[in-house]
């Protein structure tokens, strides 16, 4: 499609401060109460020349006509271009008050699927309640995906593990540490155990695991591979969820990341979906650290709502 085919075709006499100065009249019903009313400096002739030209330009078409009590009201055609106008019109004080705050009007957040859930949109939620005009983009990518938006533009945080150097034109945050879980079918032989199990049972274990060649699945191997767990595949799947809904369904077990919470100290918890959960953190500690994850930013141009998500995000994970 040419850049022709996409730009509507525009009168050429009228010019957008003319509409303004129409909705103006139109709302207070007068060009001395608009003169008034309107937040600038601008004369009772200035709107009235505006008005002129405006319906001059529309092939001499009345907009506005005089009624008893010198109020200007509408005519059927000024009707149908105020409803057109008017919601852009009064939204404006709106926008620019958020702009002006700092706050921006969208805030894009790009997270790997396991933070969903139970950070990023909790952290969201938080936000609408003292934002409720911002508007707020969510967006699951993966690790690689995310450094690359962020350092782009085109995302204003991302919500990740921390691997590696991080490129000098981002900050980062660490807000937490990735502990990890066994998950369970419920009629496993090793659920009905009340700690977590050792070592030397899990070496016949059929374990659900990311993709071949992702960094979940390289990390899971060389967990293990350092734990001395044998990895028997039973299938793959892409995120964390996937690989508990097919534990669930029985098609093998899992181990997953898992956000660790400091005021928990359960071993083995029964999730709402049925599955069985054995905190491996220790294991993981011992063996190759916890990973630490947090929010990826640009350095330079943070604002205000940036800020708010960084303050809901890391008080989400203290209250837990």
């Amino acid at each position: 499609m040419s850049d022709d085919a996409r730009i509507p075709d525009w009168p050429v006499e009228v010019r957008i401060h003319q509409l303004e100065g129409f909705y103006h009249v139109a709302t207070h019903q007068g060009y001395a109460r608009a003169s008034a009313k309107i937040p600038y400096s601008i004369t009772e002739p200035a709107l009235h020349q505006q008005v002129r030209k405006l319906e001059s330009a529309l092939g001499g078409t009345r907009l506005l006509e005089r009624a008893p009590g010198r109020l200007m009201v509408l005519t059927p055609a000024g009707r149908a271009l105020y409803k057109f106008i008017a919601p852009f019109y009064e939204k404006v004080p709106g926008i620019l008050r958020t702009i002006s705050n700092n706050l921006g009007g969208t805030l894009v957040v790009a997270s790997e699927p396991f933070y969903v859930a139970d950070l990023c949109a909790p952290a969201l939620a938080q936000m609408k309640e003292t934002c409720p005009d911002v508007h707020f983009q969510l967006l699951e990518l993966d690790r690689p995906q995310i450094i690359d938006v962020v350092a782009s533009g085109r995302v204003d945080i991302g919500v990740t593990v921390q691997t590696g150097p991080v490129p000098d034109d981002l900050a980062f945050e660490s807000i937490g540490e990735l502990g990890l879980q066994l998950l369970l079918p419920a009629n496993h032989p090793l659920a009905s155990k009340k700690s977590p199990p050792k070592i030397e049972q899990l070496q016949d274990i059929n374990l659900v695991v990311y993709p071949d060649g992702t960094e979940g699945r390289e990390f899971t191997e060389s967990t293990l591979r350092r734990a001395g767990i044998p990895m028997e595949t039973a299938a793959e799947a892409t995120s964390s969820a996937a690989m508990r809904s097919l534990v669930r369904a029985g098609v093998g077990a899992a181990f997953v990341p898992a956000l660790i919470q400091k005021k928990s100290k359960r071993k083995k918890r029964t999730l709402k979906d049925g599955c069985i959960s054995f905190d491996f953190t220790d294991m993981l500690r011992e063996v190759v650290g916890l990973p630490h994850f947090g929010l990826f930013r640009r350095r330079v141009g943070t604002r205000k709502l940036i800020k708010d998500f960084c303050t809901a995000a890391r008080d989400l994970l203290i209250s837990e």
